[in-house]
């Protein structure tokens, strides 16, 4: 079998371990396994939501709308935008991936730091085009390593704020300046997917940004703090021609019809966010207070997810991860994220956070 060349330069993205694998390969009860290794709400979804999905079970004989016209239409009351200016994804993974269709090809470049969201790389190389990495800075985006790296192959810059996976926040007057560097045919991707997490008064500015400047894209994600991460629903504000392009890459009914159902009535209960928001913010304080008992070094997050330096433990730290499993709690491994010596922790319930530090304090 002959593949295109460029998928040679492709490394497999390796998801966290689910549940029941980790239980079966260590024997122990699924019902007592903790996952916190993949950026997941710990809670399900509204149960105004879960009835509104079930409904739709009914409708499963046919396709959904091709065009998540009602979804549109409410995301377009929310931003006060045009339907036009709205994208729609299998997640927001998928968008990604469609920028690249239509942005990229063999000898251009996408420009992102290192390390970050593993999709990026993996996006621009399937295309055949040259990933450009600049280093973080104290575990954020380094803007001005990032504006040097820009040259007249770039075609995409790949932007996470907060970043995946360290957490960091950057303001967005800072992201302002740098995007006034960027050419006007190269396209600034601001991945917004733990926006609703964010504490800073500043969060909605990206939103700003792309009114001013029409090479911006805005990603965001129903998979978070909304917990429909098993739906896959993802959304990209965008100019009309943006939207035009990737439309024409865009298979039809991408988006599932309970998908679209709960993405629309999750919209309905923006007030009650603030209750899962207020959950992360306590949860992110227990473990900050946690590891600091510990003598456990983090990197303070704006998100649903935190670094945890596991250097200097008894435990080897590339080790770490695998001893947690076996305990029965689920985090992700940094060397898998190109951060050797941590560990990748969700912020869980009250209850999940409390076991997570009991079995690390074993392991110290």
């Amino acid at each position: 079998m002959k593949f295109v060349p460029q998928l040679e330069n492709v490394t497999l993205y390796v998801a966290g371990a689910p549940v029941e694998a980790v239980a079966r390969r260590y024997g122990l009860d699924p019902q007592k396994v903790i996952k916190l290794a993949s950026n997941e709400s710990p809670l399900p979804p509204f149960p105004e939501v879960l009835e509104v999905i079930t409904r739709k079970f009914n409708d499963l004989n046919r396709y959904p709308d091709s065009e998540c016209r009602d979804l549109k239409a409410a995301l377009a009351e929310r931003y006060g935008v045009t339907p036009e200016e709205l994208v729609v994804g299998n997640g927001s993974c998928e968008l990604l991936i469609w920028l690249s269709l239509v942005m990229l090809e063999p000898g251009a470049e996408a420009v992102f730091s290192d390390p970050t969201f593993l999709v990026y790389e993996e996006a621009t190389r399937a295309r055949g085009a040259r990933p450009v990495k600049a280093p973080l800075k104290d575990f954020a985006n380094d803007l001005e390593a990032l504006a040097a790296a820009v040259t007249g192959r770039t075609r995409i810059v790949f932007l996470t704020n907060p970043h995946n996976p360290t957490g960091s926040y950057l303001p967005y007057a800072d992201i302002s300046r740098f995007a006034a560097t960027i050419p006007e045919d190269c396209l600034l991707v601001l991945d917004e997917a733990y926006n609703e997490y964010v504490e800073e008064p500043d969060s909605q500015d990206g939103l700003k940004l792309w009114r001013e400047r029409p090479n911006v894209v805005v990603l965001r994600t129903f998979s978070k703090i909304y917990g429909l991460c098993g739906l896959r629903v993802g959304y990209g504000i965008c100019s009309p021609e943006v939207k035009e392009a990737v439309d024409k890459v865009r298979q039809p009914f991408n988006v599932n019809m309970p998908a679209q159902a709960a993405a629309l009535a999750s919209l309905g209960l923006e007030e009650r966010l603030q209750e899962r928001r207020a959950l992360n913010n306590a949860g992110r304080r227990q473990l900050y207070d946690g590891l600091a008992a510990m003598g456990v070094k983090y990197v303070q997050t704006q998100s649903n997810f935190m670094l945890v330096d596991v250097n200097g433990m008894s435990t080897p730290a590339d080790n770490v991860p695998e001893e947690l499993m076996k305990r029965g709690v689920i985090v992700r491994p940094g060397r898998t994220l190109a951060c050797p010596g941590y560990i990748r922790v969700s912020v869980g319930t009250e209850a999940e956070n409390s076991v997570f530090l009991e079995k690390l304090a074993g392991l110290k």
